[in-house]
This record gives structure tokens, sequence and C-alpha cells, in this order.
């Protein structure tokens, strides 16, 4: 599928693209490309938006079960820091609050703690509704941002990791806007990995799920064509594994923020670098590891998913081992094909000494592999493939 620029609906001159395993779809073209216009960069080639709903509400689990479904220490960190931007923005927390992408509940269950009064999400995955109800008693309606419904009206509407999924922000910005006409001032949150110079970029920032990319410029024209007039903006570069921008807009003219310029070929270098930056760390985090699989007797990927797709994508892997199998944690994904392999629950494998599983996680990794010490006592080998112990995330 060819999209048009997400911003300005031009369209759009790839830069780069390959053959990816999906998991739950099959090998696909996926590029990224830069619109000549406005400078916004999205992926395109992708999959259809029907394909992508399908992952959605199958594959994508959002939750650790290496934290027993607690939130991580940086989710407990961001969300304090959001309330007090919000409050302090706004000058006082409003009475209610509609997520939009709310995952789990757990944002929601803060803004609540916070003093919010009516607190509501949106949420296109099953599992996650079931988690916001059960851990956090927070209501949710399940469907996708652009098919839900509801006859309430917000103070306060959050999009924290939205944007970046939605194939078509623009409509759903402006669903937003008309879910606040009955309010004397209503606000908006918007948060969002922050496309910034490569050197700031963490493997797999250009990523399946993300198919908008944004840099300050863009999110600012975005909430602006939107009807919303930007109040406070925050950025961080180091506080997450990705940066992230924030953006809190009123639906009342500020004259703060001016149409910002943007260069498109600026944007279509940071591409190229990235490219070339990302295939190199990829193929290097594999040769680091590469004797000791190539000694295995079977060798297993732990983690059906995209990054398990990158590694596959980006390096020789599959040319350099024969890999006999993948498995998760996550029973959603047990018996969905990946690549030549269908996903396996691990307690259904006969693990053998000799046996080796490569973790291709890499947000997650450290909490996998701690978790997986009952293999490492089976005398299993189980190799991290990024060795990152800070699990900074958003």
């Amino acid at each position: 599928m060819i999209r048009k620029c997400f911003l300005c609906n031009s369209a759009t001159e790839v830069v780069f693209s390959t053959t990816w395993a999906l998991p739950g779809l099959t090998p696909r073209e996926i590029g990224f490309s830069v619109c000549p216009h406005c400078g916004s960069v999205s992926q395109s080639p992708t999959v259809s938006f029907d394909e992508m709903m399908t992952f959605y509400s199958s594959m994508a689990v959002y939750t650790n079960p290496g934290r027993a479904e607690k939130p991580s220490e940086a989710k407990i960190r961001d969300l304090d820091e959001q309330i007090q931007f919000i409050k302090r923005g706004i000058g006082q927390l409003p009475d209610s609050a509609l997520q939009i992408g709310c995952s789990d509940g757990y944002t929601l269950s803060r803004f609540r703690d916070a003093g919010v009064k009516r607190v509501l999400g949106v949420e296109p995955g099953t599992a996650s509704v079931e988690l916001a109800k059960r851990l956090y008693q927070v209501d949710c309606i399940l469907g996708s941002a652009e098919a839900f419904h509801t006859e309430e009206n917000f103070e306060l509407i959050l999009l924290t990791h939205v944007l970046e999924h939605l194939y078509a922000p623009q409509s759903i910005l402006a669903k937003c806007r008309s879910l606040q006409q009955e309010v004397d001032e209503g606000f908006i949150y918007v948060e969002v990995p922050l496309m910034a110079h490569p050197d700031s970029l963490c493997p797999g920032f250009f990523s399946f799920e993300h198919i908008n990319y944004y840099t300050k410029e863009n999110l600012l024209q975005s909430l602006q064509q939107a009807g919303y007039s930007p109040v406070s903006v925050v950025e961080h570069f180091n506080s997450n594994l990705s940066p992230i921008v924030g953006i809190l807009a009123s639906t009342k003219h500020q004259g703060h923020y001016h149409p910002p310029k943007v260069d498109p070929e600026l944007n279509r270098q940071w591409l190229n670098s990235y490219r070339a930056k990302e295939v190199s760390y990829w193929q290097g985090c594999l040769d680091a590891v590469l004797a000791q699989l190539q000694q295995s007797q079977r060798i297993f990927l732990w983690g059906a998913g995209i990054h398990t797709c990158q590694l596959v994508a980006n390096t020789n892997l599959l040319t350099s081992c024969h890999i006999d199998g993948l498995t998760d944690t996550s029973s959603l994904k047990w018996g969905l094909r990946q690549g030549d392999w269908i996903c396996q629950d691990p307690a259904s494998i006969d693990w053998q000494p000799g046996d080796t599983v490569l973790i291709s996680s890499y947000a997650s990794e450290k909490e996998i592999f701690d978790a997986l010490s009952w293999l490492r006592n089976n005398g299993i080998n189980t190799l991290r493939l990024h060795n990152v112990d800070d699990t900074r995330a958003h």
C-alpha cells in the first residue's frame, strides 16, 4: 500500500525500503518516505489499515510478564511529569479526560487519582481493555480511534504515543476537536516519538507500528491545522529510549507559536543517515554472538514481533545460521506465523542442553533475560543481542 503524506496529502518519495517478515502477515515491502512539499516522513509502502488492525487486535501486547503487569519505573516517572505539565499549563486538572489509545488503563488511573472525576479510554486491543478493567477499574471503549463513538464531551483529551500509529491522524485530531465543542475551553495533550538527528535515535526507531514521524515543527502544524492552539511544548532526548516531544494545546487561540519552517531535504538526509547506521548496528550485534550461535545444537528466537523482523531484515542471520523455532510468552502469539516459523509456547518445546535462545527485543531485553533464568538452570544458553540494561521506555 502506497500512502500519501499524512499532513498535507501530497505524494511522497520513497527513501529506502526492505522486505519484512511480519508477524501474523505475509512478508511485505516496508519503506519510509519523505513528503517533498511539507517534509513529513511516513511509512510507505506499508500494509493496509485492516491488516494493521489485525496486528493490534491479535498481536500487540504492551505489558511485560517480567513486571507482573505492573508499570515500569520509567512509565511512573513519565506520568508524574505529564500530570504536572498539564496541570501547570492549564492551571488545574479538568473534571473529565478521554484517552485515545489507553493501553492497559494505567495512565487514566493516574489522572483519576490526581483528581479528574470522569475518565474514559479508547483501545483497539482486547487484552488491553480487559487489563484496564481488571487492574485499574478503568472503563474503555473497545475500538479504533477511527471507529469509536461517544456522545460525551471532554475537557481534556490525551493522545500519548498514538498519532504515530494512525493512518489518518488529522481526521482523528478533528474528531477530538468535535468532542470539545460543548466545553468552554478544551485541551489536548499529544506526545509522540521525536524524529531528531540520527545520533539521537535508538535502534528500531523506524518501526512497523509507527507509520507517521513527527518533528516539533510538523507536530505544531498538525495541531494548528486541526483547530488547536499550542500552549506549551516539552522535548526530552535522554530520558526515554527514543526522543519524545509533547505539546499541550487549547481550543482557544493563544498566539504563542507561529507556523514553523520545514526543510524536506534535511529530513531526507536524516533518513539516509539513519538507515546506514541501523544496518551497521544490527549486523554488529549479530556478529558479536555469531560464534556462539553457530556452536549451538538448536537456535530459537525469543520474541515474535517487530524486533525479530528487524533482526532478519537488517542482518545475514538466515544465511549464517539455521533457526529452529520462534517462541514467546504471549499466548496471543502462539500459532501465528512469522517468516518461516510458527510461534510456539515455550512450555511446549522439548528444551535440550546445547540449545540457544537469542532475544531480539531491545526495550525489554533485560527483563526478558532475567525472566529466563529457568532456561539457564536447565542448561539452555540465553543470549542478549543488544546488551542494553537501561530499559527506559515511553
